[in-house]
């Protein structure tokens, strides 16, 4: 609260010649003096300004203690004790050159200078004047002249030369890091692991790790679109040991990974100055203090690797946290201070800030046994003493800075080797599947971080951390907590388990995580056995190369025991496909039995007939052969007679009987076992006994084959069903052209499939629906089990997951490429408009002309009008 107008004025009229020169004839002792607006001659107008200053630097540190402003005797009776906390108090905060009472900078001042400390020595001398008026009787200034204006006492004479010291000290120390205000700024710790008793202690909870999951839980695409970021950009910092606004100088050029410490090297440097130092980041058990882990979230969540053209313009490309580009070394802190601030409670949020990191982090660092000061400073940055030693020591070398991480990682021994998550404990199999993953989810134009570049093992690391640490951040800061989600819709479709390859995705994310963490502890263990330093050191180190031994035996097990998984599972597959083969072969049989049987019977027929069947016998044959193939079309879904329209005559189907034949008496006879019936007998009389010549072949044929207008319209509507995408997608199905856990559009379909290329295209929208919507990804489950032989319940789950895969893709269709008139589903139209959206995706990404459209990617209409617009904007610019 500001001290009011009148107060003030009171306050400087009472003692008036304490806080400014005295009036003329005054008696020294704080009477006799003139109101400050009686300035004597030369008075200079800064006077007064000294005076206000003075006098609110004298507040702000009653407020700071809970005591009242005016000060009494009783209290002046430990004078020198009182200046020597104010000394401290005024020596260890960032005090502007135009301040109010509670060290604020008034709102028209934007100056950035600080107070220097003869000034600040001046404003304390005149507050010990205020003290000789309030209690002149006071032992440590009864006896100075009263007269004499450099007059003060003795311990003030001891003070001085040291509060200069620690002035200049901060201010020398300060860049930009510090928060202007009342409170003494506390360290941040990475997790202290305490209660607050339903927010009764609110300080038990400040750490890091609360902040992250803040951060964490509520990220989003709205205003906290950036909360990975900034928790990268903390963590960063706290792991460097660094000031708040120092992250802003990571640039991606100048990271590499040291292979000899096994450490991702990047550089820091310090503001305001040219020093730089070499800076490893390293892994760790919990995920609030895993580098790779932050950095993987802000990869995963908010495209941490990737740069659009318009930062590309803008010279972001290389920027590691383009949220600090472009900000001042304030700016850059204030941000830090605000996001942890924002995160804390509110009673004590403003006793933390970005300095509050730094002072943790060498807090918890100095607690280790084995610290020095060589080791500190290597991370911290400090300078050593003035002796020629420093000028000995290279800042580029990395390792430098290992023992001080350990130290803040909880290691034993400072010096043990660096341990971190590799994709190498899932397996040759899951680990090809992972890199895949690990391309999708990562989306990254930077070329360093590709595969070939020397930043991709880091990138690697990203996600075997991000893996490593999945049961735990979900335990923290729930399941729906927008890293995990994401992590775990991006796995769908795109994740498998060779060991299980039934097993949900959910429990495949798993099963990955605790593999992963088991390699990287067993590690870790091995590596700390390295460096005990005991009598028995000799034997750990035996320990610890048997155990390297094992590591490797253990990898080669893995190796050949995934080759031989290989050999089974291809052998059960064969043994499947000879059993299918056993089973067609059967039926084959079946069916060549029932033809030798029918072939038997017709033979006995015509051997009946007058002549031997010799007038006849040619005509019958073919009209026999006919009507097999109009059955066997029948059996494959290929019916003739749904071609031809009409039915089969009965005289060719069935063997024409004769008045002369014993089968048409016994028929006559016997009117329970008689066929159907058939022509008159005096017509079939007639046909044999005279027989005319036969007819050409196709005359034959033509009632089965081809025929009149009725077929051809019913040919129409066959080839209009036939083109419909649902009956190309459940036949490419049935045949096989889809493998398990795979895009479709990667599917084996054939070479000479008509219209392969929308095919393709359409596939591909298919595969684009199913990564957003999991009740599509079902029914393409569906589609990729279907077999060549199925019964009817089987047949009917697969027309049911046909329909609704291409009813949602013809509504995504509609959503890329609205259309006034009514659209359908046919292969070819749904394939040339999704081949009209690639255009529009292909132009609006300046690809070549002569570029193929099978190779662009299909993306959401929001990235598609982005895309376009930029383009617009980059025209009307040019």
């Amino acid at each position: 609260m500001r001290l009011g107008f009148r107060p003030t004025l009171r306050f400087i009229i009472r003692y008036s010649g304490v806080f400014g020169r005295r009036a003329v004839g005054g008696s020294g002792g704080g009477g006799g003096t003139a109101p400050r607006d009686q300035r004597n001659l030369g008075e200079a107008i800064s006077t007064l300004r000294n005076d206000q200053s003075a006098f609110n630097l004298w507040v702000a540190y009653r407020k700071s203690r809970d005591r009242p402003r005016l000060i009494n005797p009783e209290e002046l009776v430990e004078a020198e004790e009182i200046v020597i906390d104010l000394c401290r108090f005024a020596a260890s905060r960032v005090i502007p050159i135009n301040f109010d009472e509670d060290l604020q900078r008034p709102p028209n001042s934007t100056t950035n200078r600080l107070v220097t400390s003869r000034t600040l020595e001046k404003y304390i001398g005149k507050i010990i004047k205020y003290f000789r008026a309030v209690s002149p009787d006071h032992p440590d200034w009864k006896d100075l002249d009263p007269n004499d204006k450099k007059a003060v006492p003795e311990f003030w004479k001891n003070l001085k030369p040291g509060f200069r010291r620690e002035v200049q000290l901060f201010h020398l120390l300060y860049r930009g890091d510090g928060v202007i205000g009342l409170e003494d700024i506390r360290p941040l710790y990475d997790f202290l692991g305490l209660d607050d008793e339903k927010g009764k202690y609110p300080h038990r909870i400040c750490d890091l790790k609360h902040i992250f999951i803040h951060l964490i839980k509520n990220a989003d695409d709205g205003r906290n679109k950036d909360n990975c970021q900034r928790l990268a950009i903390i963590h960063s910092i706290a792991e460097a040991i660094g000031r708040g606004g120092e992250a802003k100088f990571q640039t991606f050029r100048d990271w590499f990974f040291d292979y000899l410490w096994n450490v991702t090297n990047t550089p820091w440097k310090e503001k305001k100055t040219i020093q730089g130092y070499a800076m490893a980041r390293v892994a760790d058990e919990k995920w609030h203090k895993d580098w790779y882990c932050t950095m993987g979230m802000f990869a995963l969540c908010e495209d941490g690797l990737y740069r659009t053209p318009t930062q590309k313009t803008n010279g972001l490309e290389q920027v590691v946290f383009p949220l600090l580009y472009g900000r001042k070394d304030e700016g850059a802190t204030t941000l830090v201070t605000e996001t942890i601030r924002s995160a804390l409670p509110a009673d004590v949020k403003n006793y933390y800030s970005a300095k509050s990191i730094r002072q943790g982090g060498i807090n918890q660092a100095t607690m280790h046994k084995d610290m020095n000061y060589f080791f500190l400073s290597a991370l911290t940055g400090h300078s050593g003493d003035n002796n020629s030693s420093q000028y000995y020591i290279d800042a580029t070398d990395v390792g430098r800075t290992v023992p001080a991480l350990n130290a803040l990682h909880g290691k034993r021994d400072l010096k043990t080797p660096i341990a971190i998550p590799t994709l190498d404990a899932l397996g040759t199999a899951d680990k090809a599947t992972a890199r895949k993953f690990m391309d999708k989810i990562f989306r990254c134009n930077i070329e360093r971080f590709m595969e070939g570049g020397d930043l991709h093992i880091v990138k690697e690391t990203f996600l075997a951390s991000l893996l490593m640490h999945h049961r735990d951040l979900m335990a923290d800061c729930t399941t729906l907590n927008r890293v995990s989600s994401m992590l775990l819709d991006e796995a769908r479709g795109c994740v498998s388990c060779a060991e299980s390859p039934l097993l949900p995705v959910d429990k495949v994310l798993e099963n990955w995580s605790d593999k992963i963490r088991a390699d990287f502890k067993k590690q870790s263990s091995i590596n700390e056995l390295k460096v005990v330093a005991t009598a028995d050191q000799p034997a750990y180190e035996m320990i610890a190369s048997m155990a390297e031994s094992i590591k490797s035996l253990t990898k080669t097990v893995a190796d050949l025991n995934e080759k031989f998984d290989g050999v089974v599972k291809k052998n059960v597959e064969q043994e499947a496909t000879i059993s299918t083969l056993h089973e067609r072969n059967a039926s084959l049989r079946q069916e060549v039995d029932e033809l030798s049987m029918m072939v038997a019977r017709r033979s006995q027929q015509m051997a009946a007939t007058p002549e031997g069947g010799r007038s006849n016998k040619r005509q019958r044959v073919n009209t026999d052969v006919a009507s097999f193939d109009l059955e066997a079309d029948t059996a494959t879904g290929a019916s003739e007679t749904s071609r031809s329209g009409s039915p089969v005559p009965a005289h060719a189907a069935a063997a024409v009987p004769t008045a002369n034949m014993p089968e048409t008496t016994t028929a006559a006879t016997n009117p329970v076992a008689a066929p159907a019936p058939a022509p008159a007998p005096t017509a079939t009389a007639t046909t044999v006994a005279a027989p005319r010549p036969a007819p050409p072949q196709h005359a034959q044929r033509l009632p089965l084959r081809h025929g009149h207008v009725a077929e051809q319209v019913s040919k129409g509507k066959k080839s209009m069903e036939k083109n419909d995408f649902r009956h190309h997608l459940a036949l490419l199905a049935v045949k096989g052209a889809f493998r398990q856990q795979s895009k479709l559009a990667k599917g084996a379909i054939p070479t000479d499939y008509a219209e392969k290329s929308f095919v393709i295209f359409c596939l591909e929208l298919v595969d684009y629906v199913a990564e957003r919507n999991e009740d599509v990804q079902a029914d393409v489950d569906i589609v990729r089990s279907a077999r060549t032989v199925m019964n009817e319940d089987e047949k009917l789950a697969l027309k049911d997951a046909a329909d609704q895969i291409v009813t949602e893709c013809h509504r995504q269709l509609n959503e890329f490429m609205p259309s006034s008139r009514r659209t359908g589903t046919t292969l070819c139209g749904m394939g040339k408009r999704i081949g009209d959206y690639k255009g529009r995706i292909k132009n609006a990404r300046n690809l070549p002309l002569n570029s193929n459209k099978g190779n662009v990617q299909l993306i959401p209409v929001a990235e598609l009008e982005q895309l376009e617009f930029e383009n617009t904007q980059r025209e009307k610019g040019t």
